[in-house]
């Protein structure tokens, strides 16, 4: 039995490539906002740079592209385990009462059986608003991005919605875990972009690294706020 490359697998979702992955990672960065759960916020983000990968096949080998994903699936891994070890967000297990007390809780309202932060309404108007300024800018008849070709006006649509929703993500918020993914996206649409520009190995490499140091960044704040009660606003 031969086991399947990395060409045989893309020829399996071919029919994932192009528009429905910039749609999909459109929808993941959306989603990686407006979440406030954050084992659905990461797994949100893992789906993303599954088909921000898809797309930067069409810009690189596909073995270069690879590099991109599992790059990505491993900084998602570092947050992963940080989120499990500060109890996904919530209060230590070994924290007593009395250091709790200084502890300001983010406002929430009942939705029957749910508790939604007060904070979504706001997001949801935001993320509209992006999303708005996003689609008309798409839909400029003299919108390009420089090196993009017009027959791959997909990257420009993912590419601005990266940019757009991570910035709008990383101010949303003083939640070091939710901010840095918001980094994380506007770093993955930078990469796209900047891989229409220049292909080389070289550069692949080093923005792989800074996307992990970006997660050990992200990684460390996290520990810091949630293990440390007094740095809890």
């Amino acid at each position: 039995m031969t086991f399947p490359t990395i060409f045989d697998w893309l020829e399996r979702l071919d029919g994932l490539r192009g528009f429905t992955a910039a749609y999909v990672v459109l929808l993941t960065a959306v989603l990686v906002i407006i979440i406030w759960d954050w084992r659905l916020a990461l797994a949100a983000l893992a789906a993303q740079y599954f088909f921000a990968g898809l797309l930067f096949v069409d810009l690189l080998d596909p073995r270069l592209a690879i590099v991109k994903l599992l790059a990505g699936w491993f900084a998602c891994l570092i947050l992963y385990v940080t989120a499990r070890q500060v109890n996904w967000g919530g209060h230590p297990e070994d924290v007593s009462a009395d250091e709790l007390s200084n502890v300001a809780p983010e406002k929430t309202f009942q939705v029957g059986p749910l508790r939604i932060p007060a904070s979504l309404p706001l997001r949801l108007f935001l993320v509209l608003i992006m999303l708005a300024l996003i689609t008309n800018l798409f839909q400029r008849p003299d919108f390009a991005l420089p090196a993009i070709a017009s027959s791959m006006t997909y990257l420009s649509l993912a590419i601005l919605a990266l940019v757009g929703l991570g910035m709008l993500g990383l101010v949303l918020t003083s939640e070091p875990l939710k901010a840095g993914m918001g980094v994380l996206m506007f770093m993955t649409g930078f990469e796209l972009f900047y891989s229409a520009l220049d292909q080389s190995a070289t550069m692949l490499i080093i923005l792989a690294a800074v996307n992990l140091v970006l997660a050990l960044v992200v990684a460390y704040l996290v520990q810091m706020r949630h293990a440390i009660p007094a740095l809890v606003d």
